[in-house]
C-alpha cells in the first residue's frame, strides 16, 4: 500500500513538472514572435502558457491588449490578464495594471475583475464530514430583529452629516458677465483670413497624468482660453513666411502635400517664432499652450484615456493601429476625424505638438494652477503631446507625454496654438 502511494506521488509530481516545462517552452516562443514582429502568434504561444497558470504569459497578454498588437486594443481583458498575473507574484504586472486602471471608469475596472474571477478555478464545496465540522452557532441562528433603535439624537446627528450646509456663491460681477456673453464656451472664431481658427475652452477642474506620469494631480484651470480648432496648417505656415515672419523656414512636406495638411519639420523655437509673429501682426495674446492646458482640452470632461472612452476604437484618430487609411504611413488633413466635446480636432495622433514647458520626468512640484513649467528639469528638452500618425494608440493617449530637443526637426512633429482671453 505504501509503494503504491508512493508511486502516484511520484508520477503526480512528473505530471506537474511536464506541465511547468511546457508552460516555460510556450511562454519563451511566444516572447521569440513577439520580438520578431509577430504578435499574433505571440499571444497564441501565451495564451497556452497562461493556461498552465504562468504569470509571465499574463503579463504578455495584457501588454498585447493595452497597445492593440497582435489582438484587439481592450483594457478590460488587458486589466484582466494583469489582475491575473498579479495575483500570482508578478509586481511588474501589478504595477501596470494599477497605471491601466486610473485611465478605466469604475465600471470597466469592476468588469475586468469579475472576468478575472471567473477565470480562476472556483472552489468545491465541501461535502460529507467536512461541511458538518462546524455547526452554526447559537449567535448566528439568532434571527437579526433585535437591533436596537436609534435614539433622536443619533437621527439628527446623521442626518446633519448628510446635508452640508449651504455656501453662498458669490456675486459675479459685471465684467464676468461680459466675458460669458463674449467669449461662451465653444464659440468659434479667426482673427484674419489666414489665421487659425480658434475654439473658446471653459475654465474647469480635471486630474491630470496617469501611468508613469505619477503622481497624479488635480489642476484648476481658472479663467477660459481658446485652442486652435485644428493643428497649425502648412497653409498658415507658409502665410507666416510669406509675410517675412517664422524666420523664413519652408519646412518640408515629404511630398505629402501643404495646404491642409499640419506643417511638420518645425522644431520648438519655430513654433515660438509662429507664435511671435502672430503676436505681432494682430496684437493679441497669442502662445503655446502649457502642458495642463493641452491634457485639459485633449481631456474636454472625460476621465477615459481617450476623449471618446478607455480604447483607441476604429478610426477616431490617425495612428499605427487605428485602422484608417493613413495609418503609420502619413499626416492626414486637418479635420478628418471628430471633434472632442470642446470642439478640438486632432488632439490625439496626426502630429505630435509641441508645448511650452520644459521636460520634467514626472509631475512632482507642478504647478495646480495650469501654468507652463519653465523652471527645473531639462530646458534643452521640450514637452511633446498627443502622438503622431506613427505611434501605436497607447501614445496617443490623453495622459501621454514625450520630450524632444527644441531644435529637432521630423515628420512627426507639428504644434497648435492657444489665446489668452482674460486678464
Amino acid at each position: 500500500m505504501i509503494e503504491r502511494k508512493v508511486l502516484l506521488a511520484a508520477i503526480c509530481a512528473g505530471m506537474v513538472l511536464l506541465g511547468a516545462g511546457a508552460a516555460q517552452a510556450d511562454y519563451e516562443a511566444g516572447q521569440r514572435a513577439w520580438d520578431a514582429g509577430r504578435h499574433a502568434e505571440a499571444v497564441a504561444q501565451w495564451r497556452a502558457a497562461a493556461k498552465a497558470n504562468d504569470s509571465r504569459a499574463m503579463l504578455g497578454l495584457g501588454r498585447a491588449h493595452i497597445w492593440g498588437l497582435g489582438v484587439r486594443q481592450d483594457y478590460v481583458e488587458a486589466h484582466k490578464w494583469l489582475d491575473l498575473a498579479a495575483g500570482r507574484g508578478n509586481a511588474t504586472a501589478a504595477a501596470r495594471r494599477d497605471a491601466l486602471a486610473i485611465d478605466m471608469t469604475a465600471r470597466e475596472r469592476e468588469e475586468a475583475r469579475r472576468l478575472a474571477r471567473a477565470w480562476r478555478p472556483a472552489r468545491k464545496p465541501a461535502t460529507g464530514r467536512k461541511a458538518a465540522k462546524r455547526p452554526p452557532t447559537e449567535a448566528k441562528k439568532a434571527p437579526r430583529t433585535a437591533k436596537r433603535k436609534p435614539t433622536e439624537a443619533g437621527k439628527a446627528q446623521r442626518t446633519a452629516k448628510r446635508k452640508p450646509a449651504k455656501t453662498e456663491k458669490a456675486p459675479r460681477t459685471a465684467g464676468q458677465n461680459r466675458l460669458d456673453l463674449l467669449w461662451p464656451a465653444g464659440k468659434e472664431f479667426q482673427d484674419c483670413d489666414f489665421c487659425p481658427k480658434m475654439v473658446v475652452v471653459p475654465a474647469g477642474s480635471f486630474t491630470m497624468g496617469g501611468g508613469a506620469a505619477e503622481p497624479r494631480h488635480r489642476v484648476t484651470i481658472r479663467r477660459r482660453f481658446a485652442v486652435g480648432k485644428y493643428e497649425i496648417t502648412f497653409a498658415e505656415w507658409d502665410a507666416c513666411v510669406s509675410a517675412g515672419g517664422c524666420g523664413g523656414h519652408r519646412a518640408g512636406d515629404r511630398n505629402w502635400g501643404r495646404d491642409r495638411r499640419p506643417a511638420i519639420y518645425v522644431n520648438w523655437r519655430d513654433a515660438r517664432s509662429y507664435v511671435r509673429w502672430l503676436r505681432k501682426f494682430l496684437g493679441q495674446p497669442y502662445r503655446l499652450l502649457s502642458e495642463a492646458e493641452w491634457e485639459y482640452a485633449a481631456r474636454a470632461g472625460a476621465r477615459t484615456a481617450y476623449p471618446w472612452g478607455a480604447a483607441a476604437g476604429r478610426k477616431r484618430a490617425n495612428c499605427r493601429g487605428c485602422g484608417t487609411r493613413w495609418d503609420g504611413r502619413k499626416t492626414a488633413s486637418a479635420g478628418s476625424y471628430p471633434a472632442n466635446a470642446f470642439g478640438l480636432h486632432d488632439m490625439h495622433g496626426n502630429v505630435r505638438e509641441w508645448v511650452q514647458d520644459c521636460w520634467h520626468g514626472s509631475y512632482r512640484g507642478a504647478p495646480a494652477d495650469g501654468s507652463a513649467r519653465t523652471e527645473g528639469g531639462d530646458c534643452r528638452k521640450r514637452v511633446l503631446r498627443g502622438g503622431s500618425w506613427k505611434d501605436i494608440p497607447w501614445d496617443i493617449r490623453s495622459a501621454s507625454r514625450m520630450s524632444g530637443r527644441w531644435k529637432d526637426r521630423n515628420s512627426k512633429t507639428g504644434f497648435r496654438v492657444a489665446l489668452t482671453l482674460e486678464p
